[in-house]
């Protein structure tokens, strides 16, 4: 994608150690974006979705340019030769996403280009961490399990539902959900989505939407309308901790709006701090 002998480069195998370790340094910021780095390690998408600033071993910043526009742990002089190249391309990103400050020193230079696209700034997006979870389930959330293949049926619903609110577009369009419907699938197939399921009836779901290192993010949570209000989500968020640390990995993230105070309230009652920022600016 970037021409050979500049100061941004792609991501190549002899490089990659290096960018692992790079993107390591901070887990919870790069959980996304360095779970997509280590997917694609063995593919050509390495090259064509990952780029480097400075030297290949010692690289300054990482760069992720795939179906998500992400900068990693990079230097302001790295921000600036990212958004420098990027702008100067045409956009095929779906989103804007990562640490606030390092998103807005990158948007400096692609705001002039890019900005006619953007449906929805959302600057503030506090990044939670759990403590360490209880060592018993709350009673009210003791039937959270992981979906099992064969319910899929089940899960899409609700995890259509969850798209529609959270992202603000429909997951049918398009292919007619054919797409997304896979990513459910395959996320049920790993044991990654987990659900609270009454009379055939989703009635939480949450999924382990990255795994990076020691992290585990938390993506699509949602709780059925008329379930909400009840403490439902305090306790599912509660348990949800307990299991993944079990079956994944032994921190759990998830990042939220800051303007949806009643999710806000349930993770911080289930035992989620800040310990970060992220914006997301959409298309």
């Amino acid at each position: 994608m970037f021409r050979r002998g500049g100061r941004v480069r792609a991501v190549r195998p002899g490089g990659l150690d290096a960018a692992l370790a790079l993107a390591l340094s901070d887990p919870i910021t790069n959980a996304l974006a360095g779970a997509r780095l280590r997917e694609s390690a063995r593919s050509a998408a390495l090259s064509q979705e990952f780029s480097f600033a400075g030297e290949e071993l010692q690289p300054e910043g990482l760069l992720w340019h795939g179906v998500n526009l992400s900068p990693m742990s990079a230097t302001e002089r790295a921000l600036d030769d990212f958004g420098r190249r990027m702008a100067g391309r045409g956009r095929r990103a779906s989103s804007v996403v990562g640490d606030r400050a390092a998103v807005q020193q990158l948007w400096e230079h692609l705001a002039a280009t890019w900005g006619m696209d953007v449906r929805e700034y959302r600057w503030s997006q506090p990044l939670l961490l759990a403590d360490a979870p209880s060592a018993s389930p709350r009673g009210d959330a003791v039937g959270l399990r992981p979906a099992v293949p064969g319910e899929e049926d089940a899960v899409f619903p609700a995890a259509v539902a969850m798209f529609r609110e959270e992202v603000g577009v429909d997951p049918l369009l398009g292919d007619g959900g054919r797409s997304y419907r896979r990513r459910i699938a395959e996320l049920i197939r790993d044991r990654r989505t987990y659900v609270l399921i009454e009379d055939g009836e989703v009635l939480f779901k949450a999924d382990v939407g990255a795994l990076f290192g020691p992290v585990a993010q938390i993506h699509g949570v949602w709780v059925r309308p008329d379930q909400r209000g009840r403490g439902l989500g305090r306790a599912g968020m509660t348990e949800l901790v307990r299991q993944v640390c079990r079956d994944h990995a032994p921190q759990v993230t998830l990042y939220v709006n800051d303007f949806n105070e009643p999710a806000r309230r349930a993770y911080a009652a289930s035992g989620f701090r800040q310990v970060g920022e992220l914006t997301t600016i959409l298309f």
